[in-house]
């Protein structure tokens, strides 16, 4: 709609043959600069994936790469096995 506008647009895709149809898409009718990536949105994490982020480095690749660095992790649960294991201790563990 606006082709003299300064846009850089950003975009984030799961399905590989969604993704790789966005690129030729925005190759072929783009008149903006643009990153596209293929990822999983809910899981990118937000501390590490801004605009100015290194992770837009990695857009507009046909062979995706692995954007797992910037995936947000999970603290990893407490161990629970037979001789550590407290259903009290586990149940008031929030209160």
């Amino acid at each position: 709609m606006m082709p003299k506008a300064n846009l850089v647009l950003f975009g984030i895709e799961i399905n590989p043959a969604l993704y790789r149809a966005c690129l030729v898409n925005m190759a072929l009718f783009s008149n903006h600069p643009f990153s596209i990536i293929c990822a999983d949105s809910l899981m990118l994490d937000g501390n590490k994936t801004g605009p100015s982020s290194k992770l837009w480095d990695y857009g507009n690749q046909w062979l995706m790469p692995d954007l797992s660095p910037f995936y947000w992790k999970a603290p990893p649960p407490p161990p629970i096995n037979p001789k550590s294991f407290s259903l009290k201790a586990f149940t008031e563990k929030d209160k």
